[in-house]
């Protein structure tokens, strides 16, 4: 009960310890006196449909860059779920024999 315990703080803290990293830059930098773009995209994936989104300036790069990286993903997900059913029958087979 302890470890679980534990567990859950220690994920509250990453989860505190990112936003506040990601929020840091926009506290510190005024509009005013810095010259700051800010670029981003990102790809949500449910079921297997990547939703992707991207905002600024070089928007377009940072899409083409979650698409791929969450291409890669799924075919990385795809391999190595082939490749567990392999060893699972193989177990199996095993097994029976």
């Amino acid at each position: 009960m302890r470890l679980f315990k534990l567990g859950l703080v220690l994920l509250f803290i990453g989860i505190t310890l990112t936003i506040i990293a990601a929020l840091l830059p926009l506290l510190l930098l005024s509009p005013e006196t810095s010259n700051v773009n800010i670029t981003g995209g990102g790809c949500i994936v449910v079921f297997f449909i990547p939703i992707c989104f991207g905002v600024g300036e070089q928007a377009q790069l940072a899409l083409l860059l979650a698409v791929i990286l969450t291409l890669v993903l799924v075919v990385m997900l795809i391999v190595f779920n082939a490749w567990i059913l392999k060893i699972l029958k193989k177990s199996v087979n095993t097994t029976l024999i």
